[in-house]
């Protein structure tokens, strides 16, 4: 089984998805999604000194042309999520980055968990987990020498017409 391709995308007119759990939060060891092989690698051990706050993963049957690429998630849970899981999740909205001159978009989605069954829209998040996203993702490549840039947050309804793009994308590049 190919996580990547076996995996059902979603029902976005329900905002649900189903995410794969690359990273689980409060740990630094990345790891890389190959939607090649369907496999979960060790890439690295962070060099910044600091945790992932959040459950980080890719998203199956999509493809982001900018970073050439599965798209990548957010997903806020109260639990650490291991490499590997398969998480259904609610959209809630989507953080636009440039990580070393490329689109490196990000879906922000909740887990089924009572602690976020209230958020339903980016403006439900609260602003300091978001601040603390945004503080992440903005220094976590310090040490590599490489340049992120933030341009802010979108709501549910733009993040889902970007994560159905990327649908519509995957589904073009693998001839589906």
């Amino acid at each position: 089984m190919n996580l990547y391709h076996d995996i059902p995308f979603g029902d976005t007119s329900k905002y649900e998805l189903n995410a794969i759990v690359e990273i689980a939060k409060w740990t630094r060891v990345k790891y890389e999604f190959d939607y090649k092989t369907g496999a979960i690698w060790v890439d690295r051990v962070g060099k910044t000194p600091i945790d992932y706050t959040f459950n980080y993963g890719d998203l199956p049957q999509t493809w982001n042309e900018g970073d050439n690429d599965p798209l990548d998630v957010i997903i806020l849970c109260s639990e650490q999520l291991h490499p590997g899981a398969v998480v259904p999740c609610r959209v809630v909205g989507g953080l636009k980055m440039i990580d070393s001159g490329e689109d490196d978009y990000k879906i922000l989605a909740v887990a089924d968990d009572k602690y976020y069954s209230d958020i339903e829209n980016i403006d439900d998040v609260s602003k300091k987990e978001l601040e603390d996203i945004e503080y992440y993702m903005l220094h976590y490549k310090d040490l590599h020498g490489k340049k992120v840039e933030l341009n802010g947050w979108d709501d549910r309804d733009t993040a889902v017409k970007i994560l159905e793009r990327c649908h519509a994308d995957y589904k073009k590049k693998f001839d589906i």
